[in-house]
């Protein structure tokens, strides 16, 4: 935590004897700087605030004891220490009245004045972390009260507003949210907010930017910075500051931030600027947007991005297919739509296809394929333009499924068989195949037992029944070796199994095969 102090003495020869020869730093101070006379630290204090005064009593124009009394009434959280050349009773009496820490006489003993330095500057320390956690306190439940309409606490309903200076309001998210949710394994996945809110935090504190955080949904954290110094809140310290946690985090994030507050009973407007301005991030990739643009509603030229897909759709060319959906979103950003205008446009253009695909082939049901893109998609976790592109991709593949579907084969099914094959010896389930295929369990549920006829977990258990005969058969494997081997995480649920597969335990089955194997060659022999 910084502590600023501010040296005032009207021999400069002084002043900087005592800021070049002490080291401050180690007394807890990161910063100090001069006045000559009692008005001069009145302008300084004008601008900035210290923390910490030493001054001395004797000086024209407002001498040490003046600036104390302006101090006490206006500045009653600034600690101070006078040094003087008089040792008279009265002078200590009324500077110890005044509320000074304390009174020293010159010439000063630098090992005193150190000590007691260093005791002022813990107490202040203390002070500011009981203030900043009680404000933060504050702050945290207005923003739920104000932004989510949270209750408020009884403590805070009676406290007076402790806290009337400049904020702004930083919304960030992860990019590729709805992604990691399906590729991280669940204990990794839940670290990833804190993670993220870790690293916010310690930057902000790293660069002595005040600050308060909290979620407003799982992928949204809400920041709210405040500063009584005018230039913490400018633009140019706000994207250094952002830069900086962008190179921490250990995902890719993008930001926002809202123009200055003056008090938090506006905060809500800056919460829906902020909304606003993240439509306008998602479809331009990590980084702090601060400055808002208009985005005006285009009309989509639907003949000319529908050619290519549609031609790619009769064909089946899933490559072709991959390439326009790309050329489309990227066409329809440039165009300067938000990417939840791009998002409505894609869905649009679906619905187009998908419609004449059902003029072109009425024998076809292509109302029965179930389309990610037409669901209510959280654009929090479905937040960049390349998952959009997949979803989509995915959408117009399984469109071309029922397209290519013969009664005896699906074509999306293989694919799905072919990715359990490769998988088999993990723990899969259902729900991960859909969703890796971007279809819903449901759907796919119905459509694997309906072109296998069989269902997930039937169909699993086969495959690997098969597999661990062969390694019964063919190696030495011990039977516990071959049940892991193939995906059983539980021995005794492998037995059960496969005894309801082959009608005998794994080990009666390698020892009758074992003896048949005799017998053979005993008759070749």
């Amino acid at each position: 935590m910084s502590i600023r102090m501010l040296i005032v003495d009207d021999e400069p020869v002084i002043c900087q004897g005592l800021v070049q020869t002490i080291p401050w730093e180690s007394l807890g101070v990161q910063e100090v700087d001069m006045a000559f006379n009692g008005k001069q630290a009145l302008e300084k204090l004008a601008h900035q605030p210290f923390d910490l005064i030493l001054t001395d009593i004797s000086m024209p124009e407002m001498d040490g004891l003046a600036l104390a009394e302006h101090i006490v009434h206006e500045k009653p959280d600034t600690k101070m220490i006078i040094i003087s050349g008089f040792d008279h009773f009265d002078y200590a009496r009324q500077a110890l009245r005044l509320g000074i820490e304390d009174y020293l006489l010159k010439p000063v003993d630098v090992d005193e004045l150190m000590a007691l330095v260093k005791r002022v500057t813990n107490k202040i320390v203390a002070h500011k972390e009981r203030k900043n956690s009680l404000l933060q306190d504050w702050m945290a439940q207005q923003l739920r009260h104000r932004l989510f309409h949270a209750p408020l606490s009884e403590r805070i309903k009676e406290k007076n507003e402790p806290w009337t200076g400049r904020f702004r309001l930083l919304i960030n998210e992860v990019s590729g949210y709805a992604y990691l949710q399906n590729t991280l394994p669940s204990e990794a996945f839940e670290g990833v907010q804190e993670e993220v809110r870790h690293v916010v935090e310690k930057t902000c504190s790293a660069y002595g930017m005040e600050h308060v955080s909290l979620y407003g949904h799982e992928n949204e954290l809400l920041t709210l910075v405040y500063s009584d110094h005018s230039d913490m809140l400018e633009g140019d310290k706000l994207r250094e500051i952002w830069e900086d946690i962008m190179e921490q985090s250990p995902y890719p994030i993008h930001a926002v931030s809202s123009s200055i507050g003056q008090s938090l009973s506006g905060c809500y407007d800056h919460y829906q600027e902020g909304l606003v301005l993240l439509d306008v991030v998602r479809g331009q990739g990590c980084g702090l947007l601060i400055e808002s643009r208009e985005h005006e509603r285009v009309t989509v030229d639907w003949k000319s991005h529908s050619l290519c897909l549609w031609e790619a759709l009769l064909k089946g060319d899933e490559s072709q297919l991959e390439a326009c959906i790309n050329q489309t979103v990227t066409k329809l950003l440039d165009k300067g739509q938000s990417f939840s205008q791009m998002v409505e446009a894609c869905q649009s253009l679906e619905e187009e296809l998908k419609r004449k695909l059902q003029e072109r082939f009425p024998a076809k049901s292509f109302d029965r394929v179930a389309l990610r893109l037409q669901e209510e998609l959280d654009l929090r976790k479905w937040n960049t333009p390349t998952v959009m592109e997949q979803l989509f991709l995915r959408d117009l593949i399984d469109l071309i499924g029922e397209l290519k579907e013969d009664g005896q084969n699906n074509w999306m099914i293989e694919k799905m068989k072919r990715y359990i094959h490769k998988h088999y010896q993990h723990d899969l389930r259902a729900a991960e195949v859909a969703e890796r295929h971007f279809i819903t369990p449901n759907y796919f549920s119905m459509l694997f037992k309906k072109e296998t006829g069989q269902s997930f977990s039937e169909y699993v258990n086969g495959l690997r029944i098969q597999k661990s005969v062969e390694l019964l058969l063919n190696t030495s494997n011990k039977v516990f070796e071959i049940a892991e081997y193939v995906g059983y995480k539980e021995y005794k649920y492998f037995v059960q199994v496969f005894k309801k597969q082959v009608g005998l335990t794994p080990t009666q089955y390698r020892r009758m095969n074992a003896t048949q194997e005799r017998r053979e060659k005993q008759i070749e022999s």
